[in-house]
């Protein structure tokens, strides 16, 4: 066999070889995705797409060439995309944490400091002149949750009560009055619309966490001060972050270690821009038996 035949075969076989890793590599690469619930998707795009792009980074020995982020209107949708495989991590408060959890398999791998909180309280208020002193003057009344993905301003709230002894009804608008005896519930959508109508007495109380109220874009103190909280709920923890089945189990191991050595004084401006978080935590035995025990409603309104 001539030189230059040889020369060509063997110039043939890397170019093939070349190709076939390619290929391989575009076939196997793919964006890490991270997802999360949204009312305000370009404030929520804005605030993740930092955070995604970093970690994807990070990881890109395990097949990660970018990062996506997907936002979703209400738990069911995400589930179901994630039962699809398409979400990788998904950044959530501990309602809906429980339920991707109980529902899908997914590992809670951290706690997030959101908004500068570590831990939240639910505050279930009214307004003064009310006459509303104490839970019990709630039944016959209407009380407003935020939406019915909330833990601070739905799951928790309505928990409460109900361990109290009281019956709660849902109802479908601000006129309606509850059934007998029982304490009636509609959900404002927001936070600032919570707060509207219990100042304007369209309901007799409202439910928000102490981030919420303690915000003046949220609560503006000029309403604030004509409220009176009348229950305030042990603490919890504020957010948690979740890999999906979809995350192989060394690239999870591994987003777990980034996140954790995450801290203000390396990555300042990445974590502001983080939904405000101050840092990571590791999940304790406590956070887990919580996501476990959790009981989710799923067949609550859409948000």
């Amino acid at each position: 066999m001539s030189r230059l035949l040889t020369f060509l075969l063997t110039q043939a076989v890397q170019y093939l070889t070349l190709a076939t890793l390619l290929l391989s590599a575009s076939v196997s690469a793919q964006p890490l995705v991270l997802a999360q619930i949204s009312e305000r998707p370009k404030k929520d795009y804005a605030e993740l797409r930092p955070m995604a792009s970093y970690i994807a980074d990070q990881l890109s020995e395990f097949g990660f060439d970018g990062a996506e982020v997907r936002l979703f209107r209400t738990a069911d949708e995400l589930i179901a995309a994630i039962r699809a495989g398409e979400v990788h991590w998904v950044t959530e408060t501990p309602y809906t944490t429980a339920r991707l959890v109980q529902e899908t398999g997914s590992r809670a791998l951290v706690k997030k400091w959101k908004n500068g909180q570590r831990q939240y309280q639910t505050l279930i208020y009214t307004r003064e002149g009310s006459g509303i002193k104490e839970l019990a003057d709630l039944v016959n009344r209407q009380i407003a949750f935020e939406h019915p993905y909330s833990f601070s301003s739905y799951y928790l709230p309505k928990r409460i009560l109900e361990r109290s002894g009281f019956t709660l009804s849902p109802l479908h608008k601000a006129t309606e009055l509850p059934p007998s005896g029982t304490i009636g519930y509609l959900f404002s959508r927001n936070e600032k619309n919570n707060a509207l109508w219990v100042d304007k007495a369209i309901v007799a109380a409202g439910a928000l966490n102490d981030g919420d109220w303690n915000n003046p874009d949220r609560v503006p103190p000029t309403i604030r001060q004509r409220l009176r909280i009348i229950y305030r709920s042990p603490f919890y923890p504020r957010a948690f972050e979740t890999a999906t089945p979809a995350l192989p189990p060394d690239a999870a191991q591994r987003l777990q270690q980034l996140l954790l050595t995450l801290d203000r004084a390396s990555h300042s401006a990445l974590l502001e821009r983080y939904e405000h978080t101050e840092a990571f935590a590791p999940i304790e035995p406590t956070d887990l038996q919580l996501l476990h025990d959790m009981v989710v409603d799923t067949g609550g309104a859409k948000r």
